[in-house]
């Protein structure tokens, strides 16, 4: 999502999350606890628990946390085995906060409600686009053509683990990549991508 008019930059938007993460979520379907935590809010080690209807309740982990980017694991448990980054940026006079996700179903329920009925993506995906368009709230500027959404289908998760994110400019061996690694998304069907964009209203 790009933002136009923010009073904050990119760093001042990360911590604002690492530090009241539950400020993000929709409150009427998704709670969020994460303990005590030190002044600087969310850090490396520290574990939450996102808390959403029916069996989706999602343990996860801190593994890195910097100026621009929070990166999170799932734990044991979680519906999902994955990953998520949250990052911001300055483009071209714009804060720029994007949400990068890997993931895959973590058991036979959750691939049938995710991947073919569709119940929890579409549960999924409404906190995310509610957590960008909260961001772009705290920031105090405006969403510009709403939340974009690109989501890449890889081979099912029998056949392909989930990958470590790498840091910007190296992959997960710590060699420079060939290209950049394509957009978090559905897991299930090979060969298939689309991209949407949603304003949320």
């Amino acid at each position: 999502m790009r933002i136009a008019d923010a009073d904050i930059g990119p760093g001042r938007l990360i911590e604002w999350i690492c530090c009241d993460f539950k400020r993000f979520v929709p409150s009427e379907v998704v709670d969020v606890h994460t303990g005590e935590l030190r002044d600087q809010g969310l850090d490396v080690a520290d574990e939450l628990l996102v808390e959403m209807p029916g069996p989706w309740n999602g343990p996860v982990k801190v593994v890195h946390r910097d100026v621009d980017r929070l990166h999170l694991v799932t734990l044991r448990d979680h519906m999902e085995a994955g990953q998520v980054q949250f990052r911001a940026r300055e483009d071209d006079g714009l804060l720029v906060f994007e949400i990068e996700l890997w993931a895959c179903p973590g058991n036979r329920l959750v691939h049938l409600l995710y991947s073919h009925l569709r119940l929890a993506k579409e549960i999924q995906l409404n906190m995310w686009v509610r957590f960008c368009l909260s961001a772009a709230a705290v920031s105090g500027g405006r969403p510009v053509d709403g939340v974009h959404i690109s989501t890449r289908w890889l081979e099912s998760p029998e056949r392909t683990p989930v990958r470590p994110l790498a840091p910007a400019g190296k992959s997960a061996s710590g060699e420079a990549p060939s290209q950049e690694a394509p957009p978090a998304g559905r897991v299930g069907e090979p060969d298939a991508s689309r991209e949407r964009g949603r304003d949320g209203r």
